[in-house]
């Protein structure tokens, strides 16, 4: 009888702690499933000092395509959380946003050095998109199914556009199809694409261009599900995320990919992101950095 009362009281413990699942996607360099760096992304390795904190929940991981990710939430299955989620209203609608956890830079048009400088599209502020995504001499590439901008994405259902999606994953590497001319270009993070090419046998020299109407940098958050685990768990990030960016360790896991000219160009930014957690400001629906963020 006082082993049968025992072990209904550590079933009740453990059913009382309510179990979250973070849905994880292979997007390298920030979730890495395989390979000599698995575990040491970017929001690998934020998770891990994150949910470390968060000894009230049961945390398990589960891998899913970035299409089944956006899926779950869009059916509102419960206990949920994703690192790394872009802000938008639409998907406001079906999750909730923590405070910022990150910074990175923004999407960008990659190349092989010296290949497409004299290109009409390159202007002195950037790319224009619709010069480059509609010359019909070159064939550019894009990771489907995720937020663009929409200078960019108005050219994805063009009759005319040169662009063609690609799943960017551990297995099919974005700067392999630079290097081996398959095409002429990527619109993609500069940090995935310096991951990439790590990769390689034989490194490319690559060259990076801002977008034209496009922001300079990337806020990212963490998205839960709308139900009570959900609720909770923002509530828990929301108080831990100012704490941990003031510590040096979750800095560098942030910017654990960031080579020394990127940790430049957004330490403005990173400032004003790590004042408007520490204000403990909601997000907007967009990723914009400026003053009235």
């Amino acid at each position: 009888m006082l082993f049968r009362c025992v072990l209904f009281l550590l079933m009740s413990s453990a059913s009382a702690t309510p179990q979250l699942t973070w849905l994880q996607t292979d997007w390298p360099p920030h979730q890495i499933v395989s390979g000599p760096f698995q575990g040491q992304g970017t929001f690998d390795l934020l998770q891990q000092q994150l949910t470390a904190a968060m000894p009230q929940f049961q945390h398990r991981n589960k891998l899913v395509n970035l299409a089944r990710l956006e899926q779950a939430f869009m059916q509102q299955e419960p206990a949920l959380c994703s690192l790394g989620t872009l802000y938008s209203e639409q998907r406001a609608q079906s999750r909730l946003f923590s405070l910022p956890m990150a910074i990175g830079p923004a999407l960008a048009v990659g190349y092989l050095a010296g290949k497409l400088n004299t290109h009409p599209a390159m202007q002195a502020n950037g790319v224009d998109m619709q010069k480059l995504a509609l010359d019909q001499k070159l064939r550019g590439a894009y990771q489907p199914n995720r937020l663009y901008p929409d200078s960019v994405k108005t050219l994805f259902g063009h009759p005319q556009t040169n662009l063609t999606s690609h799943t960017f994953t551990s297995e099919v590497n974005a700067t392999a199809l630079l290097a081996g001319n398959r095409v002429d270009y990527v619109v993609e993070y500069p940090e995935r694409m310096q991951y990439y090419n790590q990769l390689l046998s034989q490194a490319a020299t690559l060259e990076h261009r801002a977008i034209i109407g496009a922001n300079t940098a990337s806020v990212s958050y963490i998205s839960c599900s709308k139900d009570e685990t959900g609720q909770a768990a923002i509530s828990a990030l929301n108080q831990l995320l100012p704490l941990m960016w003031q510590q040096a360790e979750y800095q560098q896991a942030m910017q654990r990919w960031l080579d020394d000219s990127a940790r430049q160009r957004l330490s403005t930014e990173l400032a004003l992101v790590q004042q408007q957690v520490l204000m403990q400001l909601k997000p907007r629906p967009h990723d914009t950095i400026d003053a009235g963020y």
